[in-house]
């Protein structure tokens, strides 16, 4: 290897570092400013943001013979990332349960044991007697596990999907 060709080599890299690179980090400093390691909720935005720029780079200036079809695939795992994103899956499980017993009421009662924790008593509009306040908690119960079983359904096809054809992501 001769001294010329390492210098080109370099001088290259810092060339398209900074042609990339800039512009990166214009478009990504909204996303790593409002970043935290605590919580995976900055998981699916950082993996959105990526997917979002992959998808429209493909779309848009993709050269491959399939590209729409690509944008597409990654579209659908930006409309789930979107759907864990907006975790709405309490509301979808629980709307013909909200609508049936009408809006919940939280209320705290001091527990009598010293300490400043208290117990949480939901209440209904709708439950006003015992018998409808027990079929009320029976229902709540039974709608309970649903909700994390359609964030884990969600989770588990973005992952399936992106895993069946992530490698086919590229131009």
């Amino acid at each position: 290897m001769s001294k010329i060709w390492f210098v080109k080599r370099k001088l290259e890299d810092f060339y398209y570092g900074v042609k990339h690179g800039i512009p990166n980090l214009i478009k990504w400093f909204p996303v790593i400013w409002r970043d935290r390691s605590w919580d995976y909720f900055y998981i699916w935005y950082i993996l959105h943001k990526k997917l979002s720029l992959m998808e429209d780079l493909i779309r848009n200036r993709g050269q491959h013979l399939y590209r729409e079809k690509d944008a597409d695939k990654i579209k659908l795992c930006i409309n789930l990332l979107n759907r864990l994103i907006k975790d709405e899956y309490h509301e979808m499980v629980f709307k013909d349960h909200d609508k049936k017993w009408g809006e919940s009421h939280f209320n705290f009662i001091p527990l009598n044991d010293g300490s400043e924790c208290s117990q949480l008593e939901i209440t209904y509009d709708n439950a006003i007697t015992d018998k409808e306040k027990n079929q009320q908690s029976k229902e709540f119960r039974k709608l309970s596990p649903k909700v994390e079983e359609q964030k884990k359904q969600d989770i588990d096809f973005l992952f399936d999907y992106m895993k069946k054809h992530i490698q086919g992501w590229w131009d």
